[in-house]
């Protein structure tokens, strides 16, 4: 039986990670998240286009409005020290590596899930309960390291590595994957109190009848991205980069017919040279797909063939969707076998539809 060691995240973080641990290798511990030049000591002429928040000169500075409420990077600091790494504060003043998380591919999912945490509360806090949230949450996040774990192990297996681990080793592993995952898993954990999944099977039954089509199908779409973000970091474009993407977003629009007939022509103007050489296509999308953000399914599903949506933001930036074609890839009936996987889908919908109402309600502005 394999346990981590106690973190601040939450008591239940004790809990038993089921099945085999493997792999004994000082060198297995992942990697460090991927990090962007720290901006202070580097040219004018060479610093990041996007936006930089140093500490602790920029404590203050907002790094989302939610429900009219500023959340600062002083809050989020306090945060993920109280949370998830103890002396938090403190290393962003004098650690280089950790004061390049604030320029790294971390900080940009940081807000965001931050920011969904503040709009949950503001939007169902007189639905949950303190002692049960920290018990979900810190049951969230064993799962999600769980999942990451045997995935790391099996990559090791196919490698014909070793496969030992050592309870120090899991318990480092567990602390760098909560320092960079446990927002997320705050986010998630939440939302799986406010959404259990217990449903009957007249439930069930309605809620297939009304999106039987989700079940075993896919849509294909084109699309064209403006980057509104860093490419590799996720950061927000500094003022100038935005205002030039802003450009080139009202340009897409003014050239794209109302009825997409010349979506084929716009696409080229697409940020992202991939999706201009592909034509923009995403090919079987699935309604709840993890290969692309949750908005982006969303908006592809609303769409009938041929219609072209709003803009839609994402963590890349904004896309103009065309909806080509649906396509039913698999039957699914309605039986005991099938329960188990809508009662899956069905939570995951139902999840979806509270974070989403929230950020709407709120008004949700991400400053970073």
């Amino acid at each position: 039986m394999i346990r981590p060691s106690l973190l601040p995240f939450a008591p239940a973080v004790l809990a038993v990670l089921a099945g085999p641990c493997r792999a004994q290798d000082p060198a297995a511990t992942p990697p460090p998240p991927a990090t962007a030049p720290a901006p202070a000591a580097t040219p004018a002429a060479e610093r990041p286009h996007f936006r930089v928040r140093r500490w602790p000169q920029d404590r203050d500075v907002p790094l989302a409005i939610v429900g009219g409420r500023s959340l600062t990077l002083g809050d989020l600091a306090a945060h993920i020290e109280r949370r998830h790494q103890p002396g938090f504060q403190e290393a962003l003043a004098k650690r280089p590596e950790i004061q390049r998380t604030l320029t790294s591919d971390l900080i940009a999912p940081w807000v965001r899930h931050f920011a969904d945490l503040e709009a949950l509360r503001q939007a169902y806090g007189g639905e949950i309960e303190e002692k049960a949230l920290e018990a979900a949450q810190s049951e969230a996040l064993r799962q999600a390291f769980q999942q990451w774990l045997d995935g790391y192990v099996e990559d090791r297996k196919q490698q014909n590595r070793p496969t030992e681990l050592t309870q120090d080793q899991i318990n480092s592993h567990l602390q760098r994957f909560q320092f960079a995952q446990g927002l997320a898993a705050e986010v998630q954990g939440m939302l799986d109190l406010l959404e259990p999944g217990k449903f009957n099977r007249q439930e069930l039954h309605a809620y297939f009848t009304a999106n039987a089509r989700t079940f075993g199908g896919q849509v294909t779409v084109q699309h064209i991205l403006v980057q509104n973000r860093d490419a590799g970091t996720g950061i927000l474009l500094d003022d100038a980069a935005y205002g030039l993407a802003s450009a080139r977003l009202a340009d897409v629009k003014a050239r794209l017919k109302p009825d997409g007939s010349n979506f084929d022509e716009v696409v080229p103007r697409s940020d992202d040279q991939r999706t201009a050489r592909d034509r923009g296509l995403l090919r079987g999308l699935h309604r709840h797909d993890d290969r692309m953000p949750a908005a982006l399914c969303r908006a592809a599903w609303a769409l009938n063939d041929g219609e072209v949506s709003d803009v839609v933001e994402t963590p890349y930036g904004w896309h103009i969707l065309k909806r080509i074609e649906f396509q039913q890839q698999v039957f699914v009936l309605f039986t005991d076998d099938a329960m188990p996987t809508i009662e899956k889908v069905m939570r995951r919908a139902r999840q979806e539809e509270r974070l989403f109402a929230a950020r709407a309600k709120a008004g949700v502005r991400l400053e970073l």
